[in-house]
């Protein structure tokens, strides 16, 4: 049977994350202030193409009169959004969380004089109702959801009390509306617009859309037509402001590099005091700017930079709701490269093997060549292999490193794309501490560590805290927690060098061949049962998920615990998880099949964030309050043995280095996890940093550093220091005045 919880996919989106929409809305308004010239309250103003959004976490009952009678309603909700269109969550996403309840008002302005017809949907109750002018308190109901329905679903029901009839307003038939089922609006008059709604479990969602009469009815899956300048609302600007206490700073940099600009800013208003950003870029000598899109957070990372892109202009356009100010502008210089690459960092991944970083992307050929590098001590250097992103890190393969001692790393002849080599001679001292992969993981503490190393025997070895080992097994369990039929591991090439410097080149991996074998893991343990917050990360590689989607299947576990909290390919191009307490994220998967790639999910009892390769692709789920994210009586599993379901789920591919957190842990650490894999491991902390020259020309001095730190600066020696505006090695300042720069870890 299908159920509710197996069709719904889930997002939330706050406005914080939508900054793009609220830049855009307020910009357009032209507002740059909050005041008056006498110092009194402000009216509220008119903001077209906009509907203001309440949100309360952890309400109860879920009905319409379990909602109106929270003491919070209606003028203490957890949080408030704007929405461009008359729907929550966004876009006709199905998943803001659970047990809550929302509402969203504003006026709608007929296009045409007439009679109109209004649909609700939502899921779960909702009631839909119209002003017969633009006061409020004049509002009557007039359709109304009394079970659920999926997002966009206008004239069809899901389940519960739901009867299509009462979601439109011409056949409902307990219509408040004083000519019954006959609305007729006059063109250009506003109209008060309100939804309520309410949420227990499961999928959710609510909106509302229109037609004239006689128009055809909406299709399901049709996007909301109330939208645009046919609806707005009124906002408070009152205290609003937005104030730019860093703002970004020109940056000279050499070609082929890339440089991070930021700046930092406090806002506040009536909804909150977040800030949101839109990075904007003029190519040099024009005024012509627009949006980079996805560049919504507070500093931006440039592309590689060429000369013919040197003079680009960048700046923010920063939004409080009904504030909007821009940012001063930064340009780029671009300068012709004919500085050698500089050694950045120098660790030893294990006692026979260390990755060299550097500033700069190298040529492949002199930094594979093994007779460029030699370490102190007698260690022979038999390989050098090039990887990184930026192709800028080098792994040597040596004879046997002493773990703790002190060496040094010499260098002469690698060269960057622009033939400057690095001078003869040149060296950089090291301590094998040997930093790992796993020691990268193990630092942040998971409870369970599966590394899938093992080739033979039945145990899956969890180097986690909890000490408890896994097995390996074949087909289904007749039980929750009983196992299968005792297996033996089937191993692959887990992510291995060159593409994945951070690992041994003999690493291995856990393979399962889907359905045909139904090979699985146990865990032996409920790792996620009753978590207030929660992560999970490992590195896996499909096969067959594009080029036979129906061999591969719907519903395929990665790392799961079937009725708690679920994860996998609900269907070949997308990772799901799914949560009784906290709501659910579907993330579209589009990589092409046979490749390694790094998933990690932060569950923060917030809501619910997934990063694809360190970097943060989804957010949704919802609040579980005082709660948690569910719980149930199996084992957690590994590719299969059920994870969706009690049986079956099979993974097609290969899985490597799964790790359990009972904990959010911090984004940055995910990020660090991938770093580890793909360029060498540092525990947290990184190696010391250490300025290594200032040198001034021009007019200009450059400062440059290495290891991992942060550049503050200040105008005084006594401070106040600040972080500086590039965090860029090396960074580029102005000659004139005084200014003092420190590196802090």
């Amino acid at each position: 049977m299908i159920t509710k919880r197996m069709i719904k996919t889930r997002l939330r989106l706050k406005w914080l994350q939508r900054g793009l929409v609220l830049a855009a809305l307020v910009a357009a308004m032209g507002i740059t202030t909050a005041q008056t010239a006498g110092g009194g309250p402000l009216p509220d103003i008119w903001v077209s193409g906009a509907v203001l959004h309440k949100f309360w976490d952890s309400s109860t009952g879920n009905n319409i009169d379990a909602l109106t009678s929270d003491p919070r309603f209606p003028d203490s909700p957890s949080f408030v959004t704007i929405e461009p269109a008359w729907e929550y969550g966004p876009n006709g996403s199905n998943e803001s969380g659970s047990n809550y309840g929302n509402q969203l008002s504003g006026w709608f302005t007929p296009p045409s004089t007439g009679n109109y017809i209004f649909f609700t949907n939502s899921d779960d109750p909702s009631d839909l109702y119209l002003s017969t002018d633009d006061n409020p308190a004049n509002k009557k109901l007039i359709a109304r959801e009394a079970g659920w329905s999926n997002a966009r679903n206008w004239v069809s029901t899901g389940g519960g009390a739901s009867v299509a009839d009462n979601k439109r307003s011409d056949l409902f038939f307990d219509t408040e509306w004083p000519t019954f089922n006959t609305i007729n609006l006059q063109a250009g008059q506003r109209y008060y617009l309100e939804s309520l709604h309410t949420e227990g479990g499961g999928g959710d969602s609510v909106a509302a859309t229109f037609i004239m009469e006689g128009e055809p009815d909406p299709v399901n899956g049709d996007a909301p037509k109330l939208t645009g300048d046919v609806i707005g609302t009124f906002l408070n600007p009152n205290g609003a402001s937005v104030n730019i206490t860093q703002q970004p700073r020109n940056v000279t940099a050499l070609e082929n590099q890339r440089v991070t600009l930021s700046l930092k800013a406090t806002g506040a208003s009536a909804y909150g005091p977040n800030v949101a950003y839109q990075w904007q870029t003029a190519a040099a000598g024009t005024a012509s700017f627009t949006d980079i899109a996805g560049e919504t957070s507070d500093s931006y990372t440039t592309p590689v930079l060429d000369l013919p892109s040197s003079g680009t202009q960048y700046r923010v356009q920063l939004a409080v709701p009904t504030v909007s100010v821009t940012s001063d502008i930064a340009t780029v210089t671009v300068e012709k490269d004919t500085v050698a690459p500089k050694i950045r960092k120098v660790v030893a991944t294990s006692v026979q093997a260390i990755t060299v970083t550097f500033d700069e992307s190298l040529n492949a050929t002199s930094a594979g060549t093994t007779g460029n590098y030699s370490v102190s001590g007698g260690i022979t250097v038999s390989g050098a292999v090039v990887g990184g992103d930026a192709g800028n890190v080098v792994q040597l393969t040596t004879s046997s490193l002493t773990v703790g001692e002190s060496y040094t790393l010499t260098v002469g002849g690698v060269t960057d794309l622009f033939a400057n080599a690095v001078a003869a001679g040149t060296q950089f001292p090291f301590v094998a501490r040997v930093v790992t992969y796993a020691d990268i993981i193990l630092s942040d503490a998971p409870v369970a560590f599966f590394r899938f190393e093992e080739t033979t025997g039945e145990v899956a070895i969890n180097s986690g805290t909890s000490g408890i080992d896994g097995a390996y097994y074949e087909g289904n369990e007749l039980a929750a927690g009983e196992g299968g039929f005792a297996s033996t591991p089937k191993s692959g090439s887990g992510p291995q060098p060159p593409e994945f410097l951070g690992f041994d080149p003999s690493n291995r991996s856990a393979a399962f061949a889907g359905p045909t074998a139904e090979r699985w893991v146990d865990t032996k343990k409920q790792y996620l049962n009753n978590l207030g917050a929660f992560s999970l990360e490992y590195w896996v590689k499909p096969e067959n998920r594009a080029t036979d989607p129906a061999a591969f299947g719907n519903r395929i576990g990665i790392v799961g615990q079937n009725d708690a909290i679920e994860y996998g390919f609900i269907n070949p191009t997308t990772i799901q998880i799914w949560t009784p307490g906290g709501g659910a994220l579907n993330t579209t998967y589009s990589f092409p099949d046979g490749e390694w790639h790094h998933v990690a999910t932060i569950a923060s009892g917030r809501d619910i964030r997934n990063y694809f390769d360190g970097v943060l692709v989804g957010s949704g789920g919802g609040s579980v309050g005082a709660g948690d994210y569910g719980n149930s009586t199996f084992n957690v599993h590994i590719a299969g043995g059920g994870v969706y379901d009690a049986t079956g789920n099979w993974f097609t591919g290969e899985i490597d280095e799964v790790a359990i957190f009972d904990k959010a842990i911090p984004a940055e650490r995910i990020q660090a996890h991938y770093k580890a894999g793909k360029e060498g491991g540092e525990l947290p902390g990184g190696e010391p940093p250490q300025f290594t020259g200032v040198r001034a020309a021009g007019g200009q001095i450059t400062i440059e550093w290495t290891g991992d730190g942060t550049l503050e600066e200040a105008s005084a020696v006594t401070g106040p220091w600040a972080s500086s505006g590039n965090q860029s090695s090396p960074q580029t300042v102005p000659a004139g005045g005084m200014k003092f720069y420190r590196l802090r870890q």
